[in-house]
């Protein structure tokens, strides 16, 4: 992976989480900029293809043992994880005693927290039914992230009667819904197996770049989306829908989307590849690296400390508290808390290497 590529992959995936961020704040501060909101769940789709793709870098090209990768998942998942339970957990309980109405459009209905926990600490809080984890609704995609993960680690370290066995398990544990955005993520797997497969000029890939972002970007449109999704409800019928958790409901315009964001990332790698299409200085590279080692940090704690916010600075009655509050401090402290979380997963990996050290053997 030449380095230009690998810094532009950095940039996706930052946006991305930006994108996540940008769609929930205005909620929480009165509506303020939502005029750039509205992008959540298709930075949630670039997300899946993204993880499918660098999953397969890992396991191809640094040709990562089964017992490495899965001490790598577990860590990269967890050391993010556990912070965002305990984070969530606290703020939840204690803005529900600060004010009960800013946790309104969670639902009446009161979490059972030990369940709650185990769901979320064994992700399979969107396995047939979806358990949301107190005020971190972006807590769902990792139900889908995590199970693809297990998927995609037996189907490569695994062979004959047990291959089958635990896919069939795992496939069984995922739930229709789970199962029907597997493709997506597929998705990025197929684009790194294909990426040297063909040659392509520099005009090439320029254009499919174009073609991608003109997609990408005509498919994001609630327009397009809802003539897809009508259209596929009306082939499959309600019936079908009906059996799925909120998430999947666009999977249909989904599956069209991946497939643009797909060819993004393999033009984006053949323009870095022919050009210096993504030539930016080593300061600017190295702010976008230092940027999106935060990503998952923020994509997984700032929907609860918004929550918290709304609890402390309800925007009806500290409408400047809320905004600077919701825009400013909540990603300061989120990017503070990352440096002791997200980057320190080294803790969790000297962990989890002893513990399968110590009770078991992966080849």
């Amino acid at each position: 992976m030449n380095r230009q590529f690998s810094v532009y992959l950095d940039l996706v995936r930052f946006s991305a989480a930006i994108a996540v961020f940008i769609s929930h704040v205005p909620a929480f501060a009165g509506g303020w900029l939502w005029q750039i909101s509205g992008f959540g769940h298709e930075a949630v789709v670039i997300f899946f293809v993204l993880s499918g793709f660098v999953i397969s870098y890992v396991v191809f090209d640094r040709k990562e043992n089964a017992q490495k990768y899965t001490i790598s998942r577990l860590s990269r998942i967890y050391s993010v994880a556990i912070p965002a339970i305990i984070i969530t957990a606290v703020l939840y309980y204690v803005g529900q005693s600060l004010n009960p109405e800013a946790f309104y459009s969670l639902g009446e209905e009161k979490p059972n927290p030990l369940f709650t926990l185990f769901s979320a600490l064994t992700f399979t809080n969107q396995s047939w039914v979806a358990t949301p984890i107190f005020s971190n609704l972006p807590y769902w995609s990792l139900g889908y992230e995590v199970l693809y993960y297990i998927f995609f680690g037996v189907l490569v370290y695994t062979k004959g009667k047990s291959r089958i066995a635990l896919l069939a398990l795992i496939t069984l544990v995922m739930g229709l819904s789970i199962l029907l955005y597997l493709p997506i993520w597929l998705a990025g797997v197929f684009c790194f197996k294909k990426l040297n497969a063909y040659s392509l000029t520099l005009h090439q890939s320029l254009s499919i770049f174009i073609l991608s972002v003109v997609g990408i970007a005509l498919f994001s449109t609630d327009n397009a989306q809802d003539l897809i999704n009508g259209f596929s409800q009306s082939i499959i019928g309600p019936g079908f829908y009906q059996l799925l958790l909120e998430p999947s409901e666009k999977f249909a315009s989904d599956y069209i989307l991946a497939i643009f964001v797909t060819a993004h990332i393999f033009s984006s790698y053949h323009l870095t590849k022919k050009s210096n299409f993504f030539a930016i200085s080593q300061k600017a590279e190295q702010l976008i690296k230092e940027a999106s080692s935060h990503t998952f940090s923020l994509y997984l704690y700032h929907m609860p400390m918004l929550y918290f916010i709304s609890a402390v600075f309800p925007y009806s009655s500290n409408p400047i508290m809320s905004i600077v509050f919701c825009w400013i401090i909540v990603p300061t402290l989120i990017f503070m808390i990352s440096n002791i979380t997200e980057k320190r997963k080294g803790l969790y990996t000297v962990f989890f290497n002893n513990l399968l050290a110590k009770h078991f053997k992966l080849s």
